[in-house]
């Protein structure tokens, strides 16, 4: 027998597509996409950068975004209106950084309960998540450039 997603699994699931797309597109002024087939959204694994934020109370999950540097910096660079060249590694991860922030309290504030965001941090390569624990995936692009955001869920 199969199991089937319950109503607040697919509930959640369209909150965080739609909190992920209005955030993103409100701090970048455009949207992202759904990875096209001709969009590298599988980059060489040492290649990526992850930023995560992890939210604890009555709901406990992680939320992670995975992309290569190169996107890191796109991101930065129209975020913060500087042209690529110019901008340090310290600010395209602050960059990161603080979009993930942003994400994980706009999903923080539609979870059930009581809950608290950590600060927000650069990953390891191999996060310590459980794959059975992800809630949601979506492989993404912006200008072309490839992003995976996931959503780890663990009921404490």
């Amino acid at each position: 027998m199969g199991t089937a997603p319950s109503a607040a699994g697919l509930d959640l699931a369209r909150a965080i597509s739609q909190l992920f797309e209005q955030v993103w597109s409100a701090a970048l002024g455009e949207p992202l996409r759904a990875a096209s087939p001709s969009c590298d959204a599988e980059p060489a694994r040492q290649e990526l950068e992850r930023f995560c934020v992890s939210i604890h109370g009555d709901w406990c999950g992680a939320v992670v975004l995975s992309c290569p540097r190169g996107t890191a910096t796109e991101f930065a660079a129209s975020l913060l209106g500087k042209p690529h060249e110019e901008l340090s590694r310290a600010e395209i991860d602050a960059t990161l950084l603080e979009l993930v922030n942003i994400f994980g309290g706009n999903l923080k504030a539609v979870l059930p309960g009581r809950n608290e965001l950590a600060l927000p941090c650069c990953a390891p390569l191999e996060l310590p998540l459980d794959r059975s624990a992800l809630a949601h995936e979506q492989a993404l692009s912006f200008r072309g450039w490839p992003l995976r955001l996931q959503v780890f869920s663990a009921v404490p």
